[in-house]
């Protein structure tokens, strides 16, 4: 159990996290929230890259200042700009990353740096500099570094960053199947590869826990204030000004839109059935 308690932290004048206080068990945290909300700030705490001005994080119960060394062997990080070698291979990348995680040179360490490899598509090109690679590739080697040693926490800042469709639904059911006994806590902005995965979703907002729970949780909140409706083209200015709308989408009978609002607006309005990214523009929108 990971247990954040009243974690703060400020940069002079600006707040970056204020009383931060949670739980992390096993499974997948989601933290939600926009440029400035906190997530990298408490991230890099997490993984002592930053200090605090106050508060305290234990590991079952253990202050991870005092477990030290023993705390970092039970932590892979994947942040959001990896630092990489150019004149690197992945794989001679992930063996350098292995001798700084402590684990020895032989078969079984070799037989893991294989089997990350081909968990995030990169084995056929094991052997090509990183500097070949594009931004793509390069992050799915990122986040197969955070997973040596098989750490018990994995933090991963925006692990799908720049990564196409079928590699972002790939990556995240990995992430789904390696957390099954682990504590994995990813920051990032694409809801949807958190929606279905997450145990729980906790909303930073200007360092501040906004809300948090399960995603279902979350979207019971909102039940009855997503609607969909037709319009005009000429309509679609006047509706955004009116309200709020999350979705514009040209069908064959007008524009389809997906509006967040406490009453229906306009008669044909129907409600529709509330998704996380929804919720997520309910909670954020006056700052997006």
């Amino acid at each position: 159990m990971l247990t954040i308690t009243d974690l703060t932290k400020s940069y002079g004048n600006n707040l970056a996290l204020s009383s931060f206080t949670y739980s992390f068990d096993h499974g997948i945290y989601a933290l939600l929230g926009p440029n400035g909300s906190g997530k990298s700030t408490l991230m890099n705490i997490v993984t002592q890259n930053l200090r605090s001005d106050k508060g305290d994080i234990t590991l079952d119960g253990e202050p991870i200042g005092k477990l030290g060394a023993k705390y970092r062997q039970k932590l892979g990080f994947m942040p959001q700009y990896p630092g990489m070698y150019p004149a690197f291979s992945a794989l001679d990348f992930l063996r350098y990353m292995s001798i700084l995680k402590g684990l020895p040179r032989n078969k079984e360490t070799e037989a893991q740096l294989d089997e990350l490899l081909r968990a995030v598509e990169l084995h056929e090109v094991r052997h090509h500099r990183i500097g070949s690679f594009s931004g793509g590739m390069k992050q799915r080697l990122a986040l197969s570094q955070a997973l040596i040693g098989d750490p018990e926490i994995v933090i991963l800042d925006e692990p799908t960053a720049g990564l196409d469709p079928k590699q972002r639904i790939a990556i995240r059911n990995y992430i789904a199947g390696v957390a099954l006994n682990k504590t994995v806590i990813i920051a990032t902005h694409v809801v949807s590869d958190v929606e279905f995965i997450a145990r729980d979703v906790i909303m930073l907002k200007k360092g501040v826990i906004a809300d948090s729970g399960s995603p279902y949780e979350m979207t019971k909140k909102i039940e009855g204030l997503v609607w969909q409706t037709v319009v005009k083209p000429d309509e679609v200015q006047d509706m955004q000004k009116r309200f709020r709308v999350v979705n514009i989408q040209n069908g064959d009978e007008g524009v389809l839109l997906r509006i967040l609002s406490d009453t229906a607006p306009t008669e044909a309005s129907k409600t529709v059935v509330p998704s996380l990214e929804d919720y997520y523009l309910h909670v954020f929108g006056d700052i997006l």
